[in-house]
């Protein structure tokens, strides 16, 4: 199954993420503190992770995540390394795919703007 992902950081109430699966089903979230778009890039990841089944792809317009986790870029913040590594483990452990595609052809993202529109 494919699943898009993306999340949004602090807009001054809250930080979100949204996870959106190929079946129509959707996940969204959000942690009533300060965090980095990055930060909740990850939280999307990592949430999708947990359902996701093995086999599956996770589609995200997140440079930084595809380079952290498929090119080998070495994770630089401190705060993103916790992440990186609980996502790490468990692409390997279920075997997923983490595929770039541009924002446009995001729905994930698509959706977490018109949220953050209401």
């Amino acid at each position: 199954m494919k699943i898009w992902i993306d999340g949004s950081g602090w807009n001054g109430r809250e930080s979100k993420w949204i996870v959106v699966f190929e079946d129509g089903t959707i996940r969204r979230g959000s942690i009533p503190e300060e965090r980095t778009n990055n930060q909740m890039e990850y939280e999307a990841l990592i949430n999708a992770l947990k359902l996701a089944d093995p086999g599956d792809e996770i589609l995200t317009d997140s440079q930084l995540l595809v380079g952290h986790l498929k090119r080998g870029w070495r994770v630089k913040t401190q705060h993103l390394l916790p992440l990186f590594l609980k996502a790490k483990k468990l692409i390997e452990e279920k075997n997923i795919k983490l595929t770039w595609v541009p924002r446009r052809e995001n729905l994930a993202g698509n959706l977490l703007e018109s949220y953050e529109k209401v």
